[in-house]
């Protein structure tokens, strides 16, 4: 008998395991084996099938918590329109998500990833690669840009400045900020990456 049908499927063993693990730092619980596998519903020999040990399942979920929802804004940033009136709008709307309430916790946890670096060169490895994967998908997206002149470095550095900033927007700000402190922000990180691409144009 097949699966019925629109039901949904599962994540595979290794993704619970990071989903659970995720979920247990951002609550700042401690990881236990034992624990993960009851949420990520898995046998403990999975662990290591996926993982060298626990700590290597721990650097690899910091790694995905310090990438947060900056993956999905890069790949938006990379199918935006070229023309000038068309891409200003696209990357104020992307600024006003990337700087919405919602995406509070999501930048804490980022700066909590950062903090455990500091304190474990294993998560600290794990998290220099999603920088660096960050920073590339991003420069890659900026160099596709139609009619923009940039070197790789050039553009890696926008690419460093433009994540900065949103990452760096929760350390700096308020506990809470109120909407028109985001709209600023917004307005800001949106012009300073417009101008820029606008302003290197053939």
């Amino acid at each position: 008998m097949g699966k019925a049908e629109g039901a949904v499927q599962r994540p595979a063993g290794r993704e619970r395991l990071l989903i659970a693990t995720e979920a247990c730092l951002k609550a700042g619980h401690e990881v236990r084996i034992a624990d993960i596998c009851k949420e990520a519903d898995v046998s403990a020999a999975l662990i290591y099938k996926y993982f060298v040990d626990r700590e290597d399942l721990v650097a690899e979920a910091y790694a995905r918590i310090f990438k947060g929802l900056v993956a999905t804004d890069l790949a938006a940033i990379a199918h935006f329109p070229t023309d000038l009136d068309e891409l200003r709008i696209a990357i104020r709307e992307q600024a006003k998500e990337i700087f919405s309430m919602e995406r509070d916790q999501v930048r804490w946890a980022r700066l909590e990833a950062l903090a455990h670096a500091r304190m474990n060169p294993g998560i600290a490895e794990r998290i220099d690669q999603a920088r660096h994967e960050l920073v590339t998908t991003m420069a890659d997206a900026i160099l596709n840009f139609d009619g923009v002149v940039f070197h790789r470095k050039e553009a890696e550095t926008l690419a460093v400045i433009a994540l900065g900033m949103i990452l760096g927007a929760t350390a700096m700000s308020p506990e809470q900020m109120d909407d028109e402190q985001r709209h600023r922000l917004a307005e800001m990180w949106s012009t300073m990456v417009y101008s820029t691409l606008a302003n290197t144009r053939i």
